[in-house]
């Protein structure tokens, strides 16, 4: 596997959130990639894919950074993100 830089020629980078999804008792966590500028390009793109998560419209609440939809009983929210710099990276991180 090559070491190859992930950043792209136009300065943006690739960052990969992790979020908790929970329905009653059932929880699981899962991984998205985000290609953005900044830590704050990529805060506002998990904002608008938590907003669309279910759909336009189906986002009941946000609170304290948690998105509720279908009356609350299904909730997302966001565990973190990093930096992607390499591809072996990200390969670990998702063994």
């Amino acid at each position: 596997m090559s070491e190859k830089s992930v950043t792209a020629s136009d300065g943006k980078k690739i960052y990969l959130a992790t979020f908790e999804f929970r329905s009653g008792e059932y929880g699981q966590m899962f991984h998205k990639a985000f290609y953005a500028t900044s830590d704050k390009d990529v805060e506002k793109q998990i904002h608008e894919y938590l907003l669309g998560y279910y759909g336009a419209g189906n986002t009941s609440t946000v609170k304290d950074g948690v998105y509720y939809y279908w009356n609350e009983e299904v909730a997302v929210k966001t565990t973190g993100w990093v930096e992607v710099e390499t591809l072996k990276q990200v390969v670990s991180m998702l063994l």
